[in-house]
């Protein structure tokens, strides 16, 4: 309870530090990465860990795969820069078994940033789909940044 009550937080604090991050379609790279960084401050303050941070372009959508265990509450975060308008996530669990993806979570917002929070039942390895919904007028890519977390 008390992870989601602060990702809710940190969305609030993104949406305010998105309003000065500009670098799409261009080549600076510091806005996104300064936002990550004071993500990175906050939990760290507040004793969460990051298990996994990327950044990376995108154009319409992108993967990210990792194992979650289930001994642990997860908040998936994904931020992007001015470029973006409405930023999506999806999460899905492998099944070994049928060897296929289960939507196990999203992220429909229409909103900048996206989370995900989720408590696997099994240790299993979880696909991220960062989707693009809607870009901001004259945007076709944008920077985003992703972060997995728990207490």
């Amino acid at each position: 309870m008390y992870l989601k009550f602060w990702t809710i937080a940190i969305l609030s604090f993104l949406f305010a530090i998105n309003a000065n991050a500009q670098c799409i379609n261009g080549v600076k790279s510091y806005p996104i990465y300064k936002a990550g960084a004071q993500l990175v401050d906050k939990f760290d303050n507040d004793g969460l860990e990051i298990v996994r941070i990327e950044y990376d372009l995108i154009f319409s959508a992108k993967e990210s795969f990792r194992n979650l265990a289930p001994n642990w509450d997860y908040s998936i975060i994904g931020f992007a820069d001015n470029g973006v308008k409405d930023l999506n996530m999806k999460l899905y669990e492998y099944d070994d078994l049928l060897e296929k993806w289960n939507l196990v979570a999203e992220d429909t917002s229409t909103e900048v940033n996206a989370v995900v929070s989720y408590k696997p039942s099994v240790n299993a390895m979880y696909k991220v789909e960062i989707l693009v919904q809607e870009f901001n007028p004259g945007y076709t890519a944008a920077r985003y940044g992703l972060m997995y977390v728990h207490e």
